[in-house]
């Protein structure tokens, strides 16, 4: 440990590992404003708390497809509410045309010097010690891969409806997401260098590699581990125009992952389509009836909330369906290397 780092952790607490921070873009494009910013400020605000417990500057990458979104948008959005964001990291904003939700990510880490890469949405706002409760446990070597506790922001009846219905936990059922193994990458840490030996699988998804990717970790006896205390809150949906999107394509991907993980018949593939269609349904329902006041939702709204967590998985089941009976898919290729994506 150097003088400084033993000086920071007398002073401040334990010194942290050297960070970089990577951020998509693609998200900020779907959301409201309010959102991007609102994940700016807490980002902004945790470095801060923080900042004199690093060996070294944190590196924060902002990366955007610079095909859909205009140059200069993601800084005029910093500069204008966490101008001060410079001066206590290592800002960079790249543009990265054509490169999607997780190659953005794995083209980030690609670009990381530093012993642990941070991967967070542009639209999930860090809560008060994310960062550190997201470091701590690399104080133990085997660790490899963190993931946090992401809460999803309700304001109104769909976004309500999707907090009990969405694949994320509620805000008080932390001892429900420590007995969940999934990762999320919207709000994870990961040693650099094992990502870089083990990434993500290259596969036609939207979303969700992450799933197929942790399973091969566990499977090969990597250590996985899982934290309530790093606490992100993710913007809403958008709207039911981007809720429908979202369900289709996350169809689309449910039956990807259908294929690799359980079975390559497409009779076996419908029938885990219709498998997943009444568990999700029944799971959004019952959160609905016996939760909703965690979320305020009124007594008044639950039938229509039952109506739309309703539509959402039947158009999920929609698109896996076609996908079962329309797609075929090669096997899973072996771990690729870091390059593998940005090339």
């Amino acid at each position: 440990m150097t003088a400084a780092a033993a000086q920071n952790q007398s002073v401040n607490g334990p010194a942290l590992p050297a960070v970089t921070i990577i951020i998509e873009w693609e998200n900020a494009i779907d959301v409201e404003d309010e959102w991007t910013a609102k994940a700016v400020i807490a980002l902004d605000r945790e470095l801060r708390a923080v900042a004199q417990r690093f060996p070294e500057r944190p590196r924060v990458s902002y990366m955007f497809d610079s095909d859909v979104v205009e140059a200069g948008a993601v800084e005029r959005v910093i500069d204008s509410v966490a101008p001060g964001l410079r001066e206590i990291a290592d800002l960079e904003i790249l543009a990265t045309p054509g490169l999607s939700y997780y190659q953005l990510k794995h083209f980030g880490i690609s670009r990381a010097v530093t012993d642990i890469s941070v991967l967070l949405d542009s639209d999930a706002a860090p809560q008060p010690g994310w960062l550190e409760n997201l470091l701590k446990p690399f104080s133990d070597e085997n660790v490899m891969v963190v993931g946090g506790f992401t809460i999803l922001a309700y304001q109104d009846l769909l976004s309500r409806t999707m907090a009990l219905s969405w694949f994320f936990d509620l805000a008080h059922e932390r001892a429900a997401t420590l007995k969940r193994q999934t990762i999320h990458v919207n709000n994870c840490a990961m040693r650099t260098d094992f990502y870089r030996a083990h990434p993500f699988p290259d596969l036609p998804m939207f979303k969700k590699q992450c799933e197929i990717w942790r399973k091969r970790l566990t499977a090969d006896g990597h250590r996985i581990v899982r934290t309530a205390d790093a606490v992100t809150i993710h913007a809403p949906h958008p709207g039911y125009r981007f809720l429908a999107w979202r369900g289709w394509s996350s169809g689309l991907d449910g039956d990807v992952l259908n294929y690799h993980l359980a079975t390559r018949g497409r009779v076996g593939r419908l029938g885990l389509a219709g498998r997943h269609l009444v568990k999700k349904v029944a799971r959004s329902w019952r959160n609905i009836v016996t939760k909703g006041n965690a979320v305020g939702l009124p007594w008044w709204q639950r039938p229509p909330a039952m109506a739309i967590a309703l539509a959402y998985y039947l158009i999920t089941f929609g698109g896996q369906v076609t996908s079962a009976v329309t797609r075929r898919f090669k096997p899973l290729p072996p771990p690729l290397g870091e390059a593998a994506i940005r090339a």
